[in-house]
């Protein structure tokens, strides 16, 4: 299985892939065991969650309205994005079926998890299970117009938010994508992407907004260009 069509795997799973790119990763599907074994371990996952949620209802489900917030402009944005907010309910077995192999693709403040260091991995797919099944969290989709689209999970209670990025646009001149959380003090690095990534984010209940720039590779220790995305929390 190749990189490319690995890093699909977690989007197919979020019903995140436009048409196309979910029949190429399903071309793929229909000849790779591997991927079928891994699959149908997301859906045990998410089997699991949905009888543990129609077990235990939560008393309220409250879905906060994420929109896009305004920046002071700096450069121009290289892409434009176009909102779809649902609420987290109806997105709760879908996100659990991935968040096994969210894990396995970039992890805590950005830094990448070996897949066979099953502690760690572990220790992430229960962060953010914990994160999607989260009574209070919320979700919102942006898609850009470039190609490409980035999802945001956020959870006031458990102070953490996940967001995936998935297949944006190539970026010339060695340049990178960068995560940053921002607050009252101001922006927070959460690590970098070149075109598609997963990131757990601590600290999210403090913070205001997530937004997305593109920086020299390597990084910016503060954004250099106005963000292409910015999601409030």
């Amino acid at each position: 299985m190749t990189t490319d069509l690995h890093t699909l795997l977690a989007p197919y799973s979020l019903d995140a892939l436009e048409p196309p790119e979910a029949a190429r990763f399903e071309t793929h599907l229909e000849q790779c065991s591997a991927c079928q074994s891994e699959l149908a371990g997301f859906r045990a996952t998410a089997a699991r969650l949905g009888d543990a949620v129609a077990l235990t209802p939560p008393a309220t489900m409250r879905s906060h309205v994420l929109s896009e917030i305004a920046r002071t402009p700096q450069d121009r944005p290289v892409v434009t994005a176009i909102a779809a907010r649902r609420s987290l309910r109806s997105a709760i077995p879908r996100l659990a079926a991935a968040a096994a192999f969210l894990v396995g693709t970039i992890g805590v403040g950005g830094y990448a998890i070996e897949r066979d260091n099953a502690h760690e991995a572990d220790a992430r797919s229960t962060t953010i299970t914990s994160v999607l099944a989260a009574p209070d969290a919320a979700t919102t989709s942006k898609t850009f117009s470039t190609g490409g689209n980035v999802r945001l999970v956020a959870s006031p209670a458990k102070d953490s938010a996940v967001i995936v990025a998935n297949d944006l646009a190539r970026l010339k001149g060695h340049k990178v994508y960068q995560v940053w959380m921002v607050n009252g003090a101001g922006p927070k690095s959460q690590g970098t992407f070149t075109r598609s990534g997963t990131m757990i984010m601590h600290g999210a209940g403090g913070a205001d907004s997530v937004a997305i720039t593109v920086e020299p590779e390597g990084g910016s220790k503060q954004p250099t260009t106005a963000p292409i995305v910015t999601i409030a929390i």
